[in-house]
Formats: C-alpha cells, structure tokens, sequence
C-alpha cells in the first residue's frame, strides 16, 4: 500500500503513554539528556570565546565527532534513529551554549521581545498567577507558560529570572526537536521523522523565541494526530487536548495563523469519516481538554477583555517582513529546494498518500490568513502578524519536502539511497544550524557569510551586566527605592526602560513600547493621562494627581533627562512629596514619592 511507504505498522490502539511501540523513538530522551549535559560541561570546560574562530569551531568539531560515531551506525533504515536525534538535539544544545558562552543572557540580550520574556519571567517570580510583563494586574496577554516556568525555576534555584533565560532558551529549542520527533514517529517511520525534525529546526532557525520554535515543530503532526485520518488513527481525544492546551499556553499564535488550514484538515477528516458524530465527539472532546489545560491564561484574559475592553496597538507594528516575499520554496538554496519539493509533493501525491492531502490544507490555509490579514491591514493598519506565517510555512514545506522525497524513493525503488540522502540532510542541518548560532556581527563572520541574517547572537555578549558601563543603575535604584519605601518594597513605576522590570518585580504603570503592549493596559489611555500628569504645573497638585491618575498611583519615576518618551517632566514638579535622586549615569533621574 502507498501508505506503508512513511508509515509505521498499523495498530489497533495509540494511546500516547505506555504503549510498546514508543519503546525505540523514547531513548531520544535519555541520550538528548545525557549528550545536553556533557556538552555543558565541555563548554564550562573549554570556555570558548565564539567571537574567535577557534572558539566557534569548537561546536563544530563536536558535531564532526558525533557525526562520525552516530551516523554509519543510527541512519541505517534499520537501525534505531533515536539515537541520532537525541545526539543531534544535545549537539544543538551544545552549539547554542557555546555560542552564549560569556554573557549571562540568552539570544538579543535584553533588546526587543526577549527584555519583555525577561521581565515576564520575573514577574512570575513576585505572582504565580496570569499577569503582564509590566503592568501587573492585568491578565497576561502573551501566552505565560514559558516565561512562568523560569520565573518559578528562578523561584526554586534562587538564580535571577534574567539569567535563566539562555538556558530556557537552550533546552526548549533542543528539547522541541525530541517532541517533535517523538510525535512524528507517531505517524511515520523514525528515519523521516528524523529528517523531518532536523530539516524543520533549521527552517525555522531563529532560537531567541525558542517557544515557537516548539510550537512550530510540534504542530503539524500534531494536528495530523487530533485531526487528520493518519494509517494508524488519531491520539486520543484527552492527550491531543492536553498537547494542544500546552500548546496554547506556549504560544498560540501559530494556532491562530495555521486556523484556516486546521479547519480545512478537519473538514477534510470529517467528509471522509465512517462515523462522523464520533468524529464529531472527538473534536469536541479535544477542543474541552485544551480548553481546561489552558483556562488559567484564557479565561483571565477573555473575562477581563469582556467586562473591561481593551486597546489592540501590539499588531500595528511594521514589521520588515510585512514586505517579505511569501514563498520560501523559491530561495535558491537547499532549504528552498526541500520546500519547492514538498509543494510539488503535496499537489502530486494528494491522492495517492494520507499525508499530502492534509498538508496542502495547511499550506494553503497559511497563505489564506496570511492573505486576509494583508488585506486588512491596507484598511485599518492592523497586521494580525501575518508575517509569521513565514515562520509557520518553513518547516511545514520541509517536512512536505522530506516525506516527498520519502515516498518518491520507495516508489522508484531507490530504497538503497535512503540511508545516504537522511545522512546527507542530517550534516546538513547541523552546518546549517551552527553558522545560525554565530554571532553574526564580527569580523571573521562577516567575510565569510556576508549575507547571513542576523540572529541577534551577538547582542546577547553585547549587553551589559548591572554594574558595567552603559548599563541601568539598577542597584542604586533599588537601594535608594528600598531606603525610602522599605526592604522588599515593589513600587508601581513609571520607567523610561523596559530593562528594569527584568531586573526587578515591580509594577509597571506603562510599558515602554507601544506596540508591544498588552491590549488590556489601554496603552493609548495610559499615555494620555501621562500627558496630562506633565502638564500640572504646581508640585502639589503635581503630588496629588500622580497619586491618584486613572490607572492608578505612580510612585516611583525614573526618567531619562526628565524624559519618559515624548512626555517631558519638570524638576520642579517634583519639588514636594518627592525625594529626588539625580546623580546617577546616563541622564537618568529618579523620583521617590515620599
């Protein structure tokens, strides 16, 4: 049959926890855990510096190694691939480690989204409960589960939230190859869905926002498993529901963007379905678990965002790749030549294969969001980030690719070729992954790979650790709040730097960026009542009303050349009810509601 050409035998049951078939892909556990942390130590070790070229070869030589013990043995069709994705995955590790080795940040430092990761995963320090990175009483809007688990890692350790970023970062990118391989041996055999894992984590290549990176990888089979018709039938209702409220609680934008195509996919299953009230049931069931596992970030939100409203600014930012082009299959690389083959895969092989069908649903219903979403946003500026769907389609196109070539092999009876063609993908990624990691602004770098994007290595060593030069004066803002408010004391802030609240847990009045905030902040309204805060004049009255705007007190100011943004306080403003701190560096002053 043409679906024995990917997948594994048919069984009777799969149920994702126990069963003897999961016995093979779940050493990719163990050996990711065991090679992750030799790689640790090795780089503790060594201590490389990756702005050198030595040091940046240093993970390089280490995959070379395991290439040379690991693939004439794993990547026998045969064998037992698990072992090769776990090598892999701690390999990764390894390489994103090295390549971090001397900053206590993880990827961008402190700059853009990952200063607003950093600042969430601290407030997860001071609540355990939904809240903004900022603005604390309000229910978080970006998914929280991330950011939670290294507030409350932080919590337990002892270790500063900021610091654990990097290896959240680490982990969750190398830990999503194994998920995502151990859902795809779900559905086809180990060595594609090896290939698929390995082709998929450099599509998606970026590992600052390692949430999505995991979200990505594991969607596609996972929609196959809770929605589609795959040869050995789907997961069960409740650990699809589970998976998917895990998933939503990560990141659920690629939810949000792939909508058309799972609702294609299910549509698809459901015309198709011998019974289709049971397949009806089962959604539903899916649908309610994913609901429950989620509810301590959805229901906050939605219930907040119903009786109180909002104001949607964070999808007005343009982003460069809103003029991107849409179709990564026609790079002329070997990436894009993997993808072009997975499109023509899923159009060609849609009768034939169980997997084409579905994917075109996805591919196509990407591109139908990403296409609605354009088109409203020449009317009201609002993206929806569609320009994310590029991140969604990469991996979705190679993973078409893999099980293209796949099926086409064992068709024209070049099984034979099989093993050397994963061996070949597979140095490959690796290559491919370690010139990612790089830090991509120095000089060696620079000559050799002129046009790499950039990944933000770099600014990760770039910026400074409290106490250095050109750093916030974190510290003495502390001690000086601290001094006047008491030990512990946690403020609610009006800040000129995000940077702060990913140092401290303190409320936040406003954040910095206006098209990141959360929607339920009414950034717009808080701003205004800033504007008008700047414009009392009398230091009492001054005193009176930064005590009681319509948000709520401001208690604490720390502002650049009397600066927040545009809005531009007085220093006689400050002149009653205020102790004013203004000798420390970089313009910053700070005000102290006494």
């Amino acid at each position: 049959m043409t679906t024995s050409v990917v997948a594994p035998p048919r069984l009777k049951s799969i149920s994702p926890l126990a069963h003897p078939s999961y016995r093979g892909p779940l050493l990719a556990v163990p050996v990711w855990l065991a090679t992750t942390a030799a790689g640790f130590a090795l780089v503790g070790y060594a201590d490389p510096d990756p702005f050198t070229v030595r040091g940046a070869v240093l993970s390089l030589a280490v995959f070379g190694l395991l290439a040379m013990v690991a693939l004439p043995v794993g990547l026998r069709l045969r064998g037992n691939c698990a072992v090769v994705c776990g090598l892999f995955a701690g390999w990764l590790a390894t390489a994103l480690r090295a390549a971090l080795n001397g900053t206590p940040y993880g990827f961008a430092g402190l700059y853009g989204d990952m200063g607003r990761i950093a600042a969430a995963a601290t407030r997860y320090t001071a609540t355990p409960w939904s809240a903004d990175a900022f603005v604390e009483e309000v229910p978080a809007e970006y998914p929280m589960l991330y950011p939670w688990l290294i507030g409350r890692a932080s919590v337990l350790s002892g270790v500063p939230a900021w610091r654990l970023v990097a290896e959240a970062e680490i982990l969750t990118v190398s830990g999503a190859v194994v998920a995502a391989f151990l859902l795809w041996t779900r559905l086809v055999r180990a060595p594609i869905a090896l290939g698929i894992v390995v082709a998929g984590v450099v599509a998606f290549g970026d590992p600052r926002k390692a949430f999505g990176v995991l979200t990505v990888l594991m969607l596609t089979p996972w929609v196959l498993l809770a929605f589609g018709t795959p040869p050995r039938g789907r997961l069960q209702w409740w650990a699809a529901g589970l998976i998917g409220g895990l998933m939503v609680m990560t990141y659920q934008g690629y939810l949000m963007y792939g909508a058309p195509g799972i609702l294609a996919v299910a549509a698809l299953a459901w015309w198709r379905s011998g019974s289709r009230r049971a397949y009806v049931l089962h959604v539903l069931g899916v649908l309610a678990v994913a609901f429950a596992v989620s509810a301590c970030y959805v229901v906050p939100y939605a219930w907040a965002y119903v009786t109180a409203g909002g104001q949607q600014v964070a999808d007005l930012y343009i982003a460069p790749d809103l003029a991107a082009s849409p179709f990564p299959f026609l790079q002329p690389t070997p990436l894009g030549l993997l993808q072009f083959a997975g499109l023509a895969g899923t159009v060609f092989y849609r009768r034939s294969t169980w997997w084409a069908a579905p994917l075109l649903c996805l591919i196509a219903g990407a591109y139908v969001y990403r296409v609605l979403m354009m088109t409203r946003f020449v009317i009201d500026g609002h993206t929806g980030f569609y320009h994310y769907t590029s991140r969604l389609l990469g991996p979705l196109l190679a993973a078409a690719g893999v099980l293209a070539v796949a099926t086409m092999l064992r068709r024209k009876g070049w099984s034979r070729y099989a093993a050397a063609a994963l061996s070949v993908l597979v140095l490959w990624a690796g290559v491919s992954y370690w010139r990612i990691s790089l830090p991509e602004d120095t000089s060696p770098w620079r000559e050799v790979w002129p046009s790499r994007e950039h990944y933000r290595t770099a600014q990760a060593h770039r910026e400074p650790v409290p106490g250095e030069k050109g750093a916030l004066p974190v510290a003495r803002i502390e001690r000086a709040v601290e001094r006047a408010m008491g030990p512990g004391a946690r403020p609610r802030v009006l800040a000129f730097d995000e940077r702060l609240y990913a140092f401290l847990p303190w409320r936040g009045y406003l954040a910095v960026d206006r098209t990141s905030a959360n929607t339920l902040s009414f950034w717009d309204d808080r701003r205004a009542e800033l504007a008008r805060l700047a414009e009392v004049t009398d230091p009492a009255g001054f005193t009176r009303a930064s005590a009681a705007t319509a948000f709520g007190p401001i208690d604490v100011f720390v502002l650049k050349s009397w600066r927040w943004r545009d809005i531009r306080f007085r220093p006689a403003q400050f002149s009653h009810g205020f102790e004013v701190v203004d000798d420390l560096p970089d313009h910053t002053v700070l005000l102290i509601r006494e």
